[in-house]
């Protein structure tokens, strides 16, 4: 099948909920869950034919790698060792954790998944969500609009992929089941999970902003059905106060070429916020724009002072 037609209409064979077994009650999305946003189809759907040809060299390679992982992602599923294992030793977890960060995660969460935040339509095997953040290269994502930055968002993409793989044969191989949920083409409004988790809050930008990165990283998810993880719960989240901050800083609603991003942050009917109309982003994200992410002042890694500033006025 040719690569456009499976960006356009992902397939059959390129989602999970066709490799899972009835048996095994997989976790279904609420009537409140949203429909799936994927990157790629936005881009073929909104994205100008030229800006579409001028940023194949750029992504083309990337991407190709993104959907071979997804396959492998979804496919994979019946490798799942159904062992009943569903306790993990400190150990095995911190081994586990250390394989990660080899892999290239920058930053890992635990938290107990939403069903409100599985795409509508879809299933995950399992509750308990390792939410993991890759890095992208700051300096890189400052160059915004560029080619530089745009590889750097693709390879970020595309090694998540790789990773989040490697990371379920890892944990399989010692005897427990997982649902790898890689950065494109996931199950679920991965920010929002990520910020379940504690790993950072979603700023009015659409993105996780982190305290060690900013909003400069890509997010990924394995979801286990191991009791014994240390989970976080999205009540006393540290860095909620940063949601107020945008409501003053603004500067990605000033500067976003589209005018994509809301200044009044919408609140749906399912009672959680729509940040960005998508359709307005499109088109300028395949003419390599990331505005969003180099005009947040989050960027150049001054969190525990902008925090500071903020609080005390």
């Amino acid at each position: 099948m040719k690569l456009y037609k499976l960006i356009r209409k992902p397939p059959f064979f390129l989602q999970s909920k066709f490799y899972i077994r009835r048996d095994e009650n997989p976790l279904r999305s609420s009537p409140k869950a949203r429909k799936a946003v994927i990157i790629p189809t936005l881009l073929m759907q909104y994205g100008s034919l030229r800006d579409k040809f001028k940023g194949w060299p750029v992504a083309g390679k990337a991407l190709k790698i993104s959907l071979r992982e997804l396959y492998k992602s979804a496919s994979q599923l019946k490798k799942n060792p159904h062992q009943n294992k569903n306790r993990i030793d400190d150990k095995t977890l911190k081994e586990f954790e250390a394989y990660a960060y080899r892999l290239g995660i920058s930053k890992i969460g635990y938290t107990k998944v939403n069903p409100d935040f599985i795409f509508k339509g879809f299933e995950i095997l399992y509750p308990n969500a390792m939410v993991l953040g890759m890095e992208m290269d700051k300096d890189k994502m400052k160059t915004n609009p560029s080619d530089a930055s745009t590889k750097e968002i693709w390879r970020a993409y595309s090694n998540l992929g790789i990773a989040v793989n490697k990371l379920a044969a890892w944990i399989r191989a010692r005897g427990y089941n997982c649902h790898p949920s890689p950065a494109i083409g996931g199950d679920v409004m991965i920010t929002a999970v990520a910020q379940d988790a504690h790993l950072g809050y979603v700023g009015k930008n659409g993105l996780l902003i982190t305290e060690e990165f900013g909003p400069s990283l890509r997010l990924a998810a394995v979801f286990l059905d191991i009791e014994n993880l240390p989970l976080k719960q999205d009540g006393d989240n540290p860095h909620r106060w940063i949601r107020d901050f945008c409501d003053v800083c603004n500067k990605c609603v000033e500067t976003c070429p589209g005018k994509a991003i809301y200044k009044e942050t919408k609140i749906l009917e399912d009672g959680y916020p729509q940040f960005i109309d998508r359709e307005q982003c499109a088109p300028h994200f395949s003419k390599n724009c990331s505005q969003c992410i180099s005009s947040c002042p989050f960027i150049h890694g001054r969190y525990q002072n902008i925090k500071t500033a903020f609080i005390q006025e």
